[in-house]
């Protein structure tokens, strides 16, 4: 995602199936058929969320994970429920 433009962005997404919308505060946010989201905030920097997964008791097992830029899973919260600083994103930035 670093380098390119939210165009460009926007027609990649596109091409995978996503569809977009644009909130009033500037957040983008695409959601894939398979229900996974990816999110550019205002400044261009680059969220990733998996696709939800749910426990035999119906309750979502994977709320608050986040993918790195190669898709895997990043380690957002230590054992104690404490957040990990530098998971919340990708480190990908698009260019307005």
């Amino acid at each position: 995602m670093s380098g390119m433009s939210r165009a460009e962005a926007d027609a990649f997404f596109q091409s995978l199936g996503a569809t977009g919308k644009t909130t009033a505060s500037g957040y983008t946010q695409y959601r894939f058929p398979d229900r996974s989201e990816v999110w550019i905030r205002p400044d261009g920097e680059v969220v990733r969320m998996p696709a939800p997964q749910y426990g035999s008791d119906g309750s979502r097992i994977n709320r608050g994970l986040r993918l790195d830029k190669d898709g895997s899973l990043l380690k957002t919260r230590d054992e104690f429920g404490n957040e990990i600083p530098g998971t919340h994103n990708t480190g990908e930035k698009v260019s307005n």
